[in-house]
């Protein structure tokens, strides 16, 4: 016990020092305990001295302790218990009733043959306080920080989707007006595929319309590579035709995949083009990524296909008028405005290139016969069923008009005269085996024909030409093709 005073008062100078010192001997015996500890511990020195501390703090019993003190009564290194780990090595209370927080230093003090450990403990309370205040306040500025990039980035994302609704209007508007001037359908196509592909860049489509038989849909402008859907479909492969509105298939709906996808699309979109309250065709948009088709794509896709829908509308009115304008209601062939017009043209075209051009004069032989008998709705039907004849039985490059009444024309570009004599002859032979419904009565022809140059020079001398010997077949019993004699350059009418 001597022994403990005398160490005691041998470091009694220790005791005006503001941090807590505390010696202990290798058995854990307390050998000296200075005032700050006192004051923070409210355990006296008397009291304390030639104890064993683990009795007034069990908790220095713990291997976590007793392990790195012992190394120190060996003689090793000093060794720290930091306050992040272990706040409260002596538990010391505050006014406001809580604990200290302790920073403890251990260092070996030699002792003769021996160590003890001297343990210095400082009150870091204030200091952890202020750190982790510094700390709430960093992870805030840091928190606002992150927020405004956020907000930053958030802003940036939708100036980005603004600019590129901006560059869709601006191509919107220009395929729109494209397909304004397209005169018929293949140039809307042809506009429609090039505008898809720079609205759509990371989609592939198709437009398909319905073909006239009302059961079969098409494929009429397409973008994008692999292609999405099979060319060529009915129209109950289609899921949007079925229904009649918009069709989308992708992860969430992927039993509901339409027929006619081809394999390798894993999303899809199909849209019906409808006109006048019949839909018409189909806009379809599809993806191998799934993902790509956002509601944002959708959207405009819907847009996309009113505007197409009103400009195929459009053409197809124009056409309609058109094709009214033209064609005689009744055949279905060229009024004479346009066999006068057309004429023109390929008269023209023959004079330019050096080749011939002919002309058959057609006229229905006792026509007024067959009206009398069977009344005129049948003489329409004859010729209507004659006009779908002779539709049948031209090229591709033949005019066939309705001159007048139960005249027909037909215009034979680059025919000879004796190929036009022969084409003629062929007709009327054909006509007699229409089955037009007269009981006994056989259709037959008279026909007249002329020929660039052999027979004029101008539209209006070749029709005459034709004409006068088409009077002459009738003038011969009718029932046959006169070929007019070839006429002297000196005849020629201007």
């Amino acid at each position: 016990m001597k022994h403990i005073e005398l160490v005691s008062n041998q470091f009694k100078t220790l005791d005006f020092i503001p941090v807590g010192i505390c010696i202990l001997r290798e058995d854990f015996v307390v050998m000296f305990w200075n005032r700050c500890l006192e004051d923070w511990t409210k355990i006296s020195k008397e009291e304390i001295v030639g104890q064993k501390i683990t009795a007034y703090f069990p908790h220095l019993s713990q291997p976590k302790y007793t392990a790195r003190l012992k190394q120190i009564f060996c003689g090793s290194p000093p060794t720290i218990f930091s306050s992040q780990l272990h706040k409260h090595f002596f538990p010391a209370t505050l006014v406001n009733q809580k604990l200290q927080i302790q920073q403890t230093t251990v260092v070996a003090l030699p002792n003769h043959e021996d160590y003890y450990g001297l343990l210095v403990i400082q009150d870091v309370t204030d200091m952890t306080n202020r750190l982790e205040n510094c700390r709430i306040i960093q992870n805030k500025s840091l928190a606002e920080v992150e927020e405004r990039k956020q907000a930053q980035e958030k802003l940036l994302q939708k100036t980005q989707e603004m600019e590129q609704r901006n560059l869709e209007l601006i191509e919107l508007n220009q395929m729109s007006e494209l397909l304004q001037a397209c005169q018929n359908l293949e140039e809307a196509y042809t506009v429609i595929s090039l505008s898809s592909k720079l609205l759509f860049k990371e989609l592939i489509g198709s437009l398909f319309v319905i073909n006239n038989s009302q059961q079969v849909v098409e494929q009429v402008a397409s973008w994008g590579q692999p292609k999405p859907s099979y060319k060529q479909f009915t129209t109950q492969d289609c899921w949007c035709l079925r229904r009649g509105q918009t069709h989308l298939m992708n992860t969430a709906y992927s039993e509901l995949a339409c027929q006619h996808l081809e394999p390798l699309i894993v999303e899809s979109y199909c849209i019906p083009l409808i006109v006048e309250g019949k839909p018409m065709g189909i806009f379809h948009l599809g993806s191998t990524i799934p993902g790509k088709l956002t509601e944002v794509k959708q959207l405009l896709a819907t847009n996309v296909t009113r505007h197409i829908s009103l400009a195929l509308a459009n053409i197809k009115l124009c056409e309609t008028l058109k094709q009214q304008n033209i064609r005689d209601a009744l055949t279905g062939l060229y009024n004479r405005r346009y066999l006068e017009e057309s004429l023109k043209k390929e008269l023209e075209r023959a004079k330019r290139k050096e080749r011939s051009l002919g002309i058959i004069m057609i006229d229905v032989d006792h026509f007024k016969n067959v009206n009398d008998t069977f009344g005129h709705d049948k003489g329409d039907q004859v010729l209507k069923k004659l006009g779908g004849f002779l539709q049948r039985h031209i090229r591709g490059s033949d005019i066939a008009c309705r001159y007048g009444g139960e005249e027909l024309t037909l215009i034979l570009p680059e025919a000879s005269l004796e190929n036009t004599r022969q084409r003629a002859e062929q007709l009327r032979q054909a006509v007699k085996n229409l089955d037009l419904d007269l009981c006994d009565h056989t259709l037959t022809i008279s026909v007249g024909i002329a020929c660039f140059p052999e027979h004029g020079y101008s539209g209006k001398a070749l029709l005459k030409t034709a004409d006068q010997a088409l009077y002459q077949a009738k003038q011969q019993g009718r029932d046959c093709v006169i070929c007019p004699p070839i006429l002297d350059i000196e005849d020629f009418e201007d």
